[in-house]
């Protein structure tokens, strides 16, 4: 009876780290983005105002020539931390909308 019930709660556990795992790898992965819709909404959202052209030369931190992940810019992009560039919710820029502005910037190094 013993083993029965380690057999189950072992298997339980290791159910849930497989699924943990599944889970952290989709959500490390970027999704493809699209460089000329993130050029596009690089401007529509003013950030080349600050960050310069592409990401470059600026008067804000470049952006455009810097090793950052997707997940990094997206969590920037949510929540900056900054008393000058403001939040974007996901109504306003969709994570999709982020892919394709890390695509752009990615692109322009």
């Amino acid at each position: 009876m013993r083993n029965r019930v380690l057999g189950v709660s072992v298997t339980g556990v290791l159910a849930v780290l497989l699924w943990s795992c599944l889970l952290l790898v989709s959500c490390s992965t970027p999704p493809s983005g699209d460089s000329s819709n993130g050029k596009r909404w690089f401007s529509m959202q003013h950030c080349d105002g600050c960050h310069g052209e592409g990401g470059v030369g600026g008067d804000a931190p470049q952006i455009g020539q810097v090793t950052m992940s997707y997940r990094e810019l997206l969590g920037k992009v949510r929540n900056s931390k900054s008393a000058i560039m403001p939040s974007y919710s996901k109504e306003r820029l969709s994570d999709q909308d982020v892919a394709d502005i890390f695509s752009y910037l990615q692109e322009e190094k």
